[in-house]
């Protein structure tokens, strides 16, 4: 059986917070990493709904004649 000191189980509520701190970073970070790439999806989406509502057109931009005799 271990009995920790008071100031080993403070050392160890540190290393807790400390870890803790850590993982909230990179929890932010993966969420503002997914915020980005719905936002970038987002965007080819509409980009692609963009091409698709697109109509070409075919006119005429020069008309050649020829007679054969």
């Amino acid at each position: 059986m271990s009995v920790l000191t008071l100031e080993e189980k403070l050392e160890v509520q540190k290393q807790i917070r400390a870890l803790e701190g850590q993982r909230n970073a990179k929890q932010r970070a993966l969420f503002e990493a997914q915020d980005e790439i719905n936002s970038k999806r987002e965007l080819l989406i509409t980009e692609i709904e963009g091409k698709l509502q697109r109509r070409d057109t075919l006119e005429n931009l020069v008309s050649i004649r020829w007679i054969v005799r």
